[in-house]
């Protein structure tokens, strides 16, 4: 089954509308945590920022969990790259996320050393309440996963590759050539997505991403050498385009 996008004029409108279904599903789930799966860079930041202007005409989102899906890992040893680094995906998290918030929000990043234990933590919270996807213009890495990751993948640390990494340098503009992007990251896998997420929404935007959108909107069923594709088996999944990203220009 393929999904049917839902095209919105501009980056702004996307984040309008991820936000307020991220509010009305939160305020649907009673008191207990909310379980709020995140990328870092460009894609949701305008989900996060209308986040912000919410908390900031009183809302209370202090129920949220900012559960990430990766991060870099250092070249020498398995530990996450130091958090006050600007790519370090936990300092972007406190930094872009948390920060603008204004509240007490937990923030939940995978441990290289033990990558396996995330999916064991998710899963005992009850799963992820809803998780926000984005795709890699070149490759279509979803989180750090890698073109060739199985379907059944789970939290792991990747190599990862030219393609991804080459998108990660539009991210992070300091990266002004690519060895100095990290080789190595720790990531959720397309079965921890697909399998520990209550709902998903793939959020496409911009004409770079004409080419993943088109990709992701004809699958029928996960591709491993286009990982993004994993959000048509997921539970309850939506995908949402700007028009650059839509039309291609």
């Amino acid at each position: 089954m393929t999904l049917q996008p839902i095209v919105l004029p501009d980056a702004s409108a996307v984040g309008d509308a991820v936000a307020t279904t991220i509010l009305d599903r939160l305020a649907a789930t009673g008191n207990r945590p909310f379980l709020l799966g995140c990328p870092s860079g460009r894609t949701a930041m305008p989900v996060y920022r209308a986040l912000a202007r919410h908390a900031a005409r009183g809302v209370d989102l202090s129920r949220l969990v900012i559960v990430m899906m990766d991060d870099y890992v250092e070249s020498d040893a398995l530990r996450r790259v130091a958090p006050d680094l600007s790519y370090s995906c936990l300092g972007f998290a406190r930094r872009e996320i948390v920060a603008p918030i204004g509240q007490d929000i937990e923030v939940w990043v995978p441990d290289p050393a033990d990558p396996s234990r995330y999916d064991e933590v998710i899963d005992a919270a009850g799963g992820i309440d809803l998780f926000l996807l984005a795709t890699g213009a070149g490759d279509g890495h979803i989180a750090f996963n890698q073109p060739g990751t199985s379907r059944s993948a789970r939290t792991h640390v990747t190599t990862l590759g030219e393609a991804t990494r080459r998108d990660n340098m539009g991210t992070f503009p300091e990266f002004t050539t690519l060895d100095m992007v990290p080789t190595r990251g720790v990531t959720v896998g397309v079965d921890t997505i697909a399998t520990l997420s209550r709902e998903v929404i793939m959020i496409v935007g911009g004409a770079h991403k004409h080419a993943a959108f088109s990709r992701i909107a004809r699958a029928e069923a996960y591709e491993p050498d286009w990982p993004a594709t994993i959000v048509v088996e997921c539970k309850n999944p939506t995908l949402i385009v700007d028009r650059p990203a839509f039309e291609g220009n």
